[in-house]
C-alpha cells in the first residue's frame, strides 16, 4: 500500500527553497507520453505502461477531513510525475469528482487533451473556484523539432485549441513554458505570447531545460543552428555541486536573465501574468506578487508554504531582510510555517516541517541563497535585492 507520505514531495535545496505546493496527487505510476526531456524519469523510473494509483483517493479523503476542520490547505497538484489524462484515465475522473464533492482546491497539469467527461468535471470545478488548469506548451505551432522531443504528445495546435476551449468556459488556464528549450522556445517570443494570449491563457510559468550531461550533444546537434547557447558551457543544476561532478546541467544564468527580460517585456505587452518555477528569478514576475503555480486564481480558501519568494518580497518592501524578518512575514501572512503546522495531521506535518527546516538552513547560507534565487544577494548581515537587471 502507498503511504500518504508518498504524496508529498521530498526535501531538496530547490524544492524546499522555491516550491509553494509540495502535495502531489499522483494518479499514475508512470507516463506513456514519452517526452525525451522528461525529468520525472529520474524520480519514478522510465516511461512505460501506466498503472492507476488508487491510494490517491485516500489522500483526497484525508484532505477532506482537514477542510472540514476549517483549515486552509495547499492545493493538490494533479499530477507531478505523470500526465493525469493518459487514456482511459478513469482514476483521474474519479479524483476530479471527489475533489468537487469535497471542495478540494486542485492544480491540474497536463500536456494531453482530456475527454469530454473529464472536461465537464474541469468546468464544474472551475465554476466553484476549485481549479487552476496548467497546459504545457513550449514551442510555436509547426516547430518540427518539438515532435522529436514530444513524440506522443498532441500537437501544439491541439493544445492551443484546448487552452482556448477551457478559457472560453471561464476555466483559469495558464501555460507552462516547461521546459524552456533554447533553440526552440526562444525562436519568436513575441509570436508565442500572441498565440497563447489569443487562446485566452492568463499566465505563463517558465522553467528552463535541465538535462543529463551525457545527452547535451544530442541537443547541440539538433538545435545549435538556432541558438549559440549550445556553444558555451552550461552550469551545474545542483547548486552546491561543481559542473565537473554534476550529472545534471542547465543553461547559464546570463542566458536565463536575457530570456526573462524578453519574456517580461511581452508578458506586459499582452497583459499575461508571468512567473518562474524553481528558478528564483522573482524580479521578472508580472505582476510582482503572483505565485508561480497560479494559485491566486482560485476562489476558495487555500494556503501555501513559504519560500525564498517571501524573503524577496520582504527585501523588496523594506530594502533589506533578515531571517527574523522572513519569519515574522510568514507568521503575519498566515503561511504554513512554525506553530501553524501543528494543526495538521502527522503525515503532512512531518513533510512540511522537514521542508521548513531545510529552508531555514538554506537561509543561513547566503552563497546558496544567491544560487537558488539570483535576484537576492547578501550584505552586512541582510538579504537585499540584486539589481542584475
Amino acid at each position: 500500500m502507498v503511504r500518504l507520505e508518498y504524496f508529498t514531495i521530498g526535501t531538496s535545496s530547490r524544492v524546499s527553497a522555491l516550491c509553494h505546493s509540495v502535495v502531489r496527487g499522483e494518479v499514475f505510476s508512470t507516463c506513456n507520453v514519452g517526452c525525451v526531456y522528461c525529468y520525472a524519469r529520474w524520480y519514478r523510473g522510465p516511461h512505460g505502461q501506466p498503472k492507476a494509483i488508487f491510494e490517491v483517493l485516500r489522500l483526497l479523503k484525508e484532505y477532506a477531513k482537514i477542510i472540514q476542520k476549517g483549515l486552509p490547505v495547499i492545493p493538490i497538484r494533479i499530477s507531478a510525475l505523470s500526465d493525469p489524462f493518459q487514456p482511459p484515465a478513469k482514476i483521474t475522473l474519479k479524483v476530479l469528482k471527489v475533489a468537487y464533492k469535497n471542495r478540494i482546491p486542485i492544480i491540474v497539469n497536463t500536456k494531453l487533451v482530456p475527454s469530454h467527461k473529464h472536461f465537464e468535471m474541469l468546468k464544474s470545478l472551475a465554476n466553484e473556484g476549485l481549479l487552476v488548469l496548467q497546459v504545457s506548451i513550449n514551442a510555436l505551432p509547426k516547430t518540427d523539432e518539438i515532435r522529436v522531443l514530444e513524440p506522443h504528445a498532441p500537437s501544439v495546435e491541439d493544445r492551443l485549441n484546448f487552452v482556448r476551449k477551457a478559457s472560453d468556459r471561464d476555466i483559469p488556464t495558464l501555460v507552462r513554458l516547461q521546459p524552456f528549450i533554447p533553440g526552440i522556445s526562444d525562436r519568436d517570443i513575441d509570436a508565442f505570447f500572441e498565440e497563447i494570449s489569443n487562446a485566452g491563457a492568463r499566465m505563463v510559468t517558465v522553467e528552463f531545460l535541465r538535462i543529463e550531461k551525457a545527452v547535451f550533444d544530442f541537443y547541440k546537434k539538433m538545435l545549435s543552428k538556432y541558438s549559440s547557447i549550445y556553444e558555451v558551457p552550461w552550469d551545474s543544476y545542483l547548486p552546491r555541486t561543481p559542473v565537473e561532478e554534476s550529472p545534471l546541467i542547465h543553461p547559464p544564468l546570463e542566458y536565463k536573465i536575457k530570456v526573462m527580460e524578453v519574456l517580461n517585456k511581452y508578458a506586459k505587452k499582452y497583459r499575461v501574468h508571468l512567473a518562474t518555477c524553481k528558478e528564483g528569478l522573482f524580479s521578472f514576475h508580472v505582476p510582482n506578487d503572483v505565485d508561480c503555480c497560479g494559485m491566486h486564481f482560485l476562489k476558495v480558501s487555500w494556503t501555501r508554504r513559504p519560500t525564498l519568494w517571501d524573503l524577496y518580497k520582504v527585501a523588496l518592501t523594506k530594502g533589506k531582510a533578515s531571517a527574523e524578518d522572513f519569519k515574522d512575514f510568514c507568521e503575519k501572512e498566515g503561511l504554513l510555517f512554525g506553530k501553524k503546522l501543528r494543526q495538521y495531521p502527522l503525515w503532512l506535518f512531518k513533510s512540511l516541517k522537514a521542508h521548513e527546516k531545510r529552508l531555514l538552513d538554506i537561509l543561513r547560507k547566503p552563497d546558496l541563497v544567491k544560487k537558488l534565487a539570483p535576484c537576492l544577494t547578501h550584505a552586512n548581515g541582510y538579504y537585499i535585492v540584486n539589481n542584475y537587471r
